[in-house]
């Protein structure tokens, strides 16, 4: 893993990262990664959870509110019919 050295960090930072680790039972180490994690996490999931709604609202626009059935039966068919051609297709000659 990468690491990281942050210099110049106020006192109180430092004072209050101590503070949250021993709260939290965690070093400072750890509870400084956990505090990053959480911010990269929280910024990509709100980004994510942006484009659903983009999306959403673009399918809504193009379809309003019509629902679509389900299709996983026939593509389950299809499947089935290109693995029996493929079998076909790759089975020894019968022998006369």
């Amino acid at each position: 893993m990468t690491q990281i050295t942050i210099r110049r960090l106020d006192q109180t930072v430092i004072d209050g990262l101590k503070k949250r680790a021993a709260a939290a039972g965690r070093s400072m180490e750890e509870e400084a990664r956990t505090i990053l994690s959480a911010a990269v996490l929280d910024e990509q999931l709100a980004r994510q959870r942006e484009w659903v709604e983009r999306m959403t609202a673009k399918r809504k626009e193009i379809f309003g509110d019509q629902v679509f059935p389900d299709s996983s039966e026939e593509i389950s068919k299809m499947r089935e019919e290109r693995s029996r051609y493929i079998a076909e297709l790759t089975a020894p000659p019968a022998k006369k």
